[in-house]
């Protein structure tokens, strides 16, 4: 924790080498976010760089508080929020692009028949119900933060969780 926050504070002070440490340290996190939005392994790739080159030109105007890698995450989801918007929304259907982000070889980890089918589960749901179950889940964000990040009310972003939770167990036949 002190790590991300002399990161943040390096950052304000105009190193340049703190923001490469900020890739370093939650670019997984972040490209795993991005593929489970987007479902585009360069689409991913594009939306993390996005947000760091945004970082680097606003350098001396962004003030983060808080923690790092929700504030990371969320300028993620907003960055695929966007460029799916851009896209004409024709990324977010349910319409698997068959194009998957793999992991680094030191990062590679062997999945599971069980994340296989989860990740396969997560592609069905409507675009705002994953994004709300992958930033709660995964992000940790609270729905509070969802909320002001889709623009939306706390408990319209509740009610996409609870909706996408019942989706998923329906497709992963599981009984509550």
């Amino acid at each position: 924790m002190h790590e991300a926050k002399d990161l943040i504070k390096r950052f304000g002070q105009g190193d340049v080498q703190a923001l490469r440490g900020m890739y370093d340290r939650f670019r997984h996190d972040m490209m795993t976010l991005a593929m489970a939005l987007l479902r585009d392994g360069q689409g991913a790739e594009d939306a993390v760089h996005e947000v760091f080159v945004r970082l680097l030109a606003s350098q001396h105007k962004i003030l983060i508080r808080g923690n790092l890698r929700s504030y990371l995450l969320t300028a993620v989801a907003n960055t695929c929020r966007d460029m799916i918007s851009r896209k004409g929304r024709a990324v977010a259907k349910n319409e698997p692009s068959g194009e998957r982000w793999q992991p680094a070889p030191e990062e590679t980890v062997v999945l599971s028949e069980q994340q296989e089918r989860l990740a396969r589960a997560l592609e069905q749901l409507p675009y705002e119900q994953r994004e709300v179950l992958v930033l709660r889940t995964f992000g940790d964000l609270k729905f509070k933060a969802i909320a002001k990040s889709q623009g939306a009310s706390i408990n319209t972003v509740q009610g996409r969780y609870r909706y996408g939770l019942e989706k998923l167990r329906s497709l992963l036949g599981e009984k509550e």
